[in-house]
Formats: structure tokens, sequence, C-alpha cells
């Protein structure tokens, strides 16, 4: 709905626009809030007995070296069967293999087995990185495998919406290193999509302030995205990106994400007497109150009755978000939530009393996470609406529902309002503080008494204290994303630096993608294994060259065979780019070739050189083409 609205007001003709540029935090948010679809996990030649992301995993024969030699052949009868019995069970299958790095061959052939007997989406680790960690490489093959589904629908409805305007364009989409992809490469990798907020905010930002230094905080619906910028370039995570508490093999930009943003849920939980902010993101009462008058009148009769829900704020209440027909198996209750909600949302207690049930004793998340139906709930934006620092809808709605909120919570209007603000800045200056710990790799002590007595008095400056501290960041806080002029101000001031807000810092995000670069890196391995001969190892296979291959040569020193293979390996990455390129929709690109020697003396001579192994990577750089 929200792509649909922004495009449908687009005043720009047909024929000047090339393409759309995206900029999305869907897989993000998707990963943070554990959704996605059904994943199988198929993993060969090891057992991993570290816990991975949810799914349903299996264990089978099938075991590479480093060298990319196989060390256990693959159990075909087994494999089979263990694919048929992921049948109902998934949605998608991800394969993951003993050094598939090396040699790929084992996860090639199991996928065919698995689109051949299952029919389903079907991701194999080694397409998504060639570097080493069994454990992060499955992780990042399971966690892209889930998303398939989010960002199908994503790309989907985006391109039905450019249709009902006009537009037969292109789709490109920011990835986690602010380089941009197409569609169709989205939707085999939807998990280099992660980050892409942040690193759209980063390169906006530059691009429309050109500050040098600075710490980048964007401010979204769902998170805040936090990333420090140094030297005009944001640092890249050298172990690659984590989301979701999960380590991927994802290049991305260095950032942080936290669930807090402007329609973050806030909720005051009664039995752990804890306010909570986030990470759970809401429908907020101003956009529900206005498109549903209703919705403001079951609040109003709340006015004269005392509430007892415990499990939600007396102000919230769900909306069918899409045809339920999606989901099997609803129990006798459920169906009648839909029913209740066929005609508009309603607030929690009204669907209780609807249904004949105390509300408490009400289950609504299996139909949330099957995203039937969403939970409406208070958000900071409300909060704004009320105070008047941020309107962008009716705020009668968010009114009511604060009057209605600081009654539950024992407190007048006034000082609901200060608590609540005074906790949303709180949460930001501590999302800034780990952020900047993480940057400097610096060591956390948490649940540490002392620590919590530091920075509760340098924030809020306890007049008793006979200590006076604060923070003072170094670099300033560049605020991204439309809330931040109400926030960001007492934020910057608690950390006694500037805040800097670039002209149209509300869209910079936008701006970021629309001015990003498709970057494609082809990482090639060439190895010399003196006797058995020198092996090229590259993301689509491995080749091995025995001495024979160098028989008829004139020069039969190393340097000479591994430049002969090397050769080949750069003609061969060329061909894929041009290939890539063409895939991605790009004529206009530049190819560059980046080569890392190793090697060893020989231990007799300081001229004789034992090679070791070369790295390549051919990168390709080249930009949408602009009217």
């Amino acid at each position: 709905m929200g792509i649909r609205n922004v495009i449908g007001q687009i005043i720009t003709e047909k024929d000047q626009i090339d393409y759309a540029a995206l900029s999305t935090t869907l897989a993000t948010n998707a990963l943070v809030e554990d959704r996605g679809c059904r994943v199988g996990a198929l993993i060969l030649g090891y057992r991993l007995e570290e816990s991975l992301p949810q799914c349903e995993c299996v264990f089978l024969p099938g075991c590479m070296d480093i060298m990319g030699r196989e060390t256990e052949a693959l159990d075909i009868e087994m494999t089979r069967e263990a694919i048929e019995n992921l049948r109902g069970k998934v949605d998608a299958v991800a394969v993951s293999g003993f050094f598939s790095v090396r040699n790929p061959d084992h996860e090639e052939e199991v996928k065919s087995l698995v689109r051949e007997i299952l029919g389903l989406p079907t991701v194999a680790a080694h397409e998504l990185t060639t570097a080493l960690g069994l454990k992060e490489r499955t992780v990042t093959a399971i966690l892209n495998a889930r998303l398939l589904s989010v960002i199908d629908q994503l790309m989907n409805a985006a391109k039905a919406a450019l249709k009902e305007k006009g537009f037969d364009v292109p789709i490109m989409i920011v990835k986690g290193d602010g380089s941009l992809m197409n569609e169709s490469v989205a939707r085999e990798r939807p998990i280099e999509t992660i980050l892409s907020g942040p690193a759209a905010s980063i390169i906006g930002a530059t691009y429309l302030h050109g500050s040098e230094q600075g710490l980048v905080l964007d401010m979204g619906g769902t998170t805040t995205d936090i990333a420090v910028l140094k030297d005009g370039r944001p640092r890249l995570d050298s172990e690659g990106a984590k989301v979701g508490g999960w380590r991927t093999r994802v290049a991305a930009t260095d950032a942080n994400t936290f669930g807090l943003g402007g329609d973050s849920r806030i909720f005051y939980d009664q039995i752990k007497n804890e306010l909570l902010l986030g990470p759970r993101r809401v429908l907020p009462i101003y956009s529900i109150a206005e498109k549903y008058p209703q919705y403001i009148e079951e609040l109003k009769h709340l006015r004269f009755r005392k509430s007892a829900v415990i499990t939600h704020e007396t102000v919230e209440g769900y909306q069918i978000l899409e045809a339920p027909d999606t989901v099997e198996g609803l129990s006798e209750v459920h169906q009648q939530i839909l029913e209740i909600l066929a005609d508009g949302p309603h607030t929690v207690i009204t669907i209780g009393e609807k249904i004949g049930k105390d509300p408490n004793l009400l289950t609504f998340e299996p139909l949330v996470k099957h995203g039937v139906i969403g939970l409406i709930g208070y958000t900071p934006t409300d909060l704004l609406h009320v105070t008047g620092d941020y309107t962008a809808g009716d705020p009668k709605g968010p009114q009511l529902a604060a009057e209605l909120m600081a009654r539950r919570w024992g407190l007048p209007l006034d000082a609901f309002l200060r608590k609540t603000r005074m906790a949303i800045i709180e949460k930001l200056c501590r999302v800034i503080l780990d952020s900047v710990l993480d940057y400097e790799k610096a060591p956390k002590k948490e649940n540490s008494p002392m620590v919590e007595y530091f920075i509760e008095n340098a924030l809020w400056g306890k007049k008793d204290s006979l200590m006076a501290h604060g923070f003072s960041l170094k670099i300033p806080i560049i605020g991204i994303g439309a809330p931040v002029k109400a926030w960001l101000p007492q934020v910057a001031e608690k950390f006694h630096t500037d805040l800097l807000l670039p002209n149209h810092y509300e869209v910079a995000n936008a701006v970021g993608a629309a001015v990003g670069k498709v970057v494609t890196i082809y990482r090639i391995l060439v190895q010399n294994h003196e006797s058995e001969g020198i092996s090229i190892y590259a993301p689509w296979g491995k080749k091995s060259y025995g001495l024979e291959t160098f028989a008829n040569d004139d020069d039969q020193t190393q340097k000479a065979r591994m430049n002969k293979v090397v050769a080949v390996a750069i003609a061969a990455g060329r061909k894929r780019m041009v290939e890539e390129m063409a895939k991605q929709g790009l004529a206009d690109y530049d190819v560059l070739v980046e080569r890392e020697d190793s090697t060893v003396s020989d231990g007799y001579s300081d001229n004789l050189k034992i090679y070791i192994e070369t790295k390549l990577e051919i990168i390709a750089v080249g930009r949408p083409q602009w009217h």
C-alpha cells in the first residue's frame, strides 16, 4: 500500500523514467521479527552441534576436503528419502555442503534432486558466498531461503503498482553494501538486501550533505539503523552482516539495527512492571482512526469502563491485512476473529465481547505470524501527534488513546507523555552508545550496576550526585528519516555534539537508492599444489590442471605455470561477468581485475619464490542509465 501511494503521486512523464530504485528494510525486518517461509535445510558432510535458524534440518552424507576432492560420496537413495520427507512441511530448501566453496558438485546435485522431487525454490550455499565458515555459510543459505517469498511478494507488489501508473520499467534494489542489483538477482539472493536501509541512508546522506565524518542515524517505521561515516565512506563488516542475532556471510555496511522506529509498539507490561518500546511494529492509531472512524467510537466507549486487559494495551486492536484463505487449519476461535474483523478493525476488548471471551485468553499470534492480521497500537508517531511535533493524520485518535493509556498506567496525561518521550530518547541514546562501542570493538559489561549508574547519571544528570560527567561524541549525528527532527535534538544534546539534518533528510534513503551503482564481484582462488598441479576455485566450480598440462611449455617455472592458469581464470571470470551484467540489464560498465599473489622464499635464494596461491577479484562497476 505504501509503495502504491508513493508511485501514485509521481507526476513525471512515462518516458522520463528509466528504472525504479528501491531501498527496503523488508528482509531485515522479517528476520528481526522471525517471519518468512518454512525452510528445509539439507546439510552435507558434517553435523552442526550449534544452533541454526528455525528450519527442518537433515544431515546427510557427502563431503569434500579443502582442496575440493570428494572424501565421502552422496547417498542418493538416502537423500531422495530425506527430500520426500520434507513434502508439505517446507516452502523452500537450503543446501549446504562441507567445503562446497572449493567444489560445489554435491550441492548442485542435491539442489537438482530437490527441484525434481518437490519442485520447490532451492538455494545452494556456494551461490551466496565464497567465504569459508561452515555455520555462517549454512545460516546464510537458510535465511536466504526463508526470505524468498518475502522478496517475491515485494517485487510483485512494486511491479503491479508501477504498471497501474503506466510505468513499465525495471526495478533496481539496494544491497547491504550500498550497490544495486536488479529484480531477477534479488529474487534469487534476497539475503543480500539485508541492511539495505542503512546502506542507502549513508549514500543518501553523503550525497545530500557532503559530510566526511559523522554518525548516520536513520529512523524508519520498524527500526533505527546506525552506521559511522569516516573519510566519506562507511566501513564494511569484515565478518559479514549480522541480523536477527545471526552472523551471515553477506557483505554489508558495518551498521547496527535496533527494533525502534516511528511505528514501534509502546506497551507497559504490568506483569514485569516494565515499559517496552519495540521491537514489534504495529499499525499506528492515527492512521487507523483516520480511515476507520468506528475505531474512535470504540475507544470513546472505553472511557466509561475499567479495563482488566493485561496482554494488550486498552487501545490495541487488530485489522485484517490480507485474505485469510491463505491459512489452513484455523481454529473455531480464529475463524470467529476473522469474521468479526471482516467489517474493519476492532479493539481487543470489542473482539472479546463479540466472541464472549476474556480478551486475555484469546490467542492472536498464529494469525499475526501468517500475516493475516496486524496489531494496532500506540507508537512514537502517535505521541508526536499529541504533542504537535509531527502531523500525518488526525490527532484525535492518538489524543484519546493517550488518555486511556495514561489511566491504565495510573498517570496524569502530562506525566504519561513525558515518561514515554523520555523513554524513547533514552532508548535512542543507548543504541547510539551500543553502536559506538561496537564500532570501536570495545568490551561490554552488561547488567553491571556500576555501568548502569554511570550511564543513567551521564544521560539524566542526577542532581544529588557528587559526580558530574557525561558523554561527548567527537563526530556529529547526521539524522535521516521523517521522525528524527522531533527526537534527535535532545539526543545530540545528551552527547554534546552537533546535529546535522541534510536537505530532504526525510527522503535521503530514497536518494541513496537512486544514485547507487551496480557492483558485482567474483572472487576466484588459484592454488598451486606442486606435484598435483594447479587448481582454480571459482563460484561456478572447480577446475584442475595436472602437470601434464604444462609438458610442452617452454617455460617450466612455477611462476610461468601459475600465470598461465591465472590467465585462464581471469578470462573465465570476464566471460561470466559479461553474462552477469547482461542479466542485470547493464550495457555500459567497467571491469577491473585485482590480483594478490602469495609466495614464500625457497629457503636458498631471495630471487626464487614458491608460489602458494593467487587471489583474484573480477569487479564490474556500472550505473543504470538515466535520461
